[in-house]
């Protein structure tokens, strides 16, 4: 963060987000069955040159850039620092929940299957058969969806190359699952076919609604944190890493920042719209991501970890 991300929820920021995904969703269950060459969260992103250039990971080259030299001139394995990277983003994003977070991973065996990423033109059946084939149930799925929330999109449809996934792109909030839903579309925002089609059909739409409206922030919160968490141990073994979650940055929690709320009231604003003059108070009373870039931040929980100001 401080040099790559600036401390804010930007298009670095989501890009890490976006990147920890497609990292570790080329796992499948049914490759591991017949114990053939898997894909998972190992960061092999960061270490095959190929993978970056394929087509489902336009718009990652310039973060892969970022992350690439990280692993070597501070002694981690790529796959800590992709998805380290990844859960610092979260937190950037202001409303984003810590994640629990692990260290230990080994190095990549091999290059990320291709063909196994997540096409939003897909049928729900597919997409969903696909992430059954991860290990998530169709809630986990309705949850890690909500990324989309900080998201923009650049090569779905060019024409509106830069339109955000829902009004609030720099928050991370439940107004994703509501404008996707909605018959209108907010302007200067883009919905994803995959993602209207999840908000309506029946297979998806009992676990998408239980994250659509304001009140659902601190549910959808926790469920997103728990589903990101078994995307970042995909194809690791859990029992052998270390978890330093303790030594991550605080989240920028939401609740008092919406306009006209009160101070100490401790509820999530059942009005969504946020206070800008609140928000960047809360983002430099809680975040010491805008001071120590995130170089620092790994060298921190790798090692003797770190006492903030």
């Amino acid at each position: 963060m401080g040099g790559i991300y600036k401390g804010r929820c930007g298009d670095e920021a989501r890009a890490a987000i976006r990147l920890s995904f497609h990292d570790a969703a080329p796992f499948s269950l049914a490759l591991q069955s017949a114990g053939k060459p898997n894909g998972g969260a190992d960061g092999s992103m960061l270490t095959d040159p190929t993978e970056v250039l394929r087509p489902d990971n336009d718009g990652l080259q310039t973060i892969v850039g970022l992350l690439k030299p990280l692993p070597a001139k501070f002694g981690v394995t790529p796959g800590d620092l992709l998805h380290l990277a990844g859960v610092l983003g979260v937190l950037a994003c202001p409303g984003g929940p810590v994640v629990k977070t692990y260290i230990g991973r080994p190095a990549p065996k091999n290059n990320n299957p291709d063909g196994l990423l997540p096409n939003p033109h897909s049928p729900v059946s597919v997409l969903t058969a696909r992430f059954a084939d991860m290990g998530f149930s169709i809630r986990e799925m309705m949850a890690l969806i909500g990324s989309h929330t900080t998201g923009k999109q650049r090569f779905v449809d060019t024409t509106k190359a830069g339109s955000s996934f829902d009004s609030t792109v720099d928050i991370w909030d439940v107004r994703f699952y509501s404008e996707t839903q909605s018959n209108s579309t907010a302007a200067g925002t883009f919905k994803l076919p995959s993602d209207v089609a999840f908000s309506h059909d029946p297979s998806t739409v009992k676990d998408y609604n239980r994250f659509v409206g304001s009140d659902r922030q601190d549910n959808w919160a926790r469920e997103y944190a728990d589903a990101h968490e078994k995307m970042s141990l995909l194809g690791q073994n859990k029992n052998s890493l270390t978890d330093c979650t303790e030594l991550l940055p605080e989240e920028i929690d939401l609740k008092n920042l919406a306009v006209g709320s009160n101070s100490g009231s401790g509820k999530t604003p059942s009005n969504p719209t946020i206070d800008r003059t609140k928000l960047e108070a809360a983002i430099q009373k809680f975040s010491y991501l805008n001071y120590y870039p995130i170089s620092e931040i790994i060298l921190f929980i790798y090692h003797v970890g770190f006492n903030p100001p």
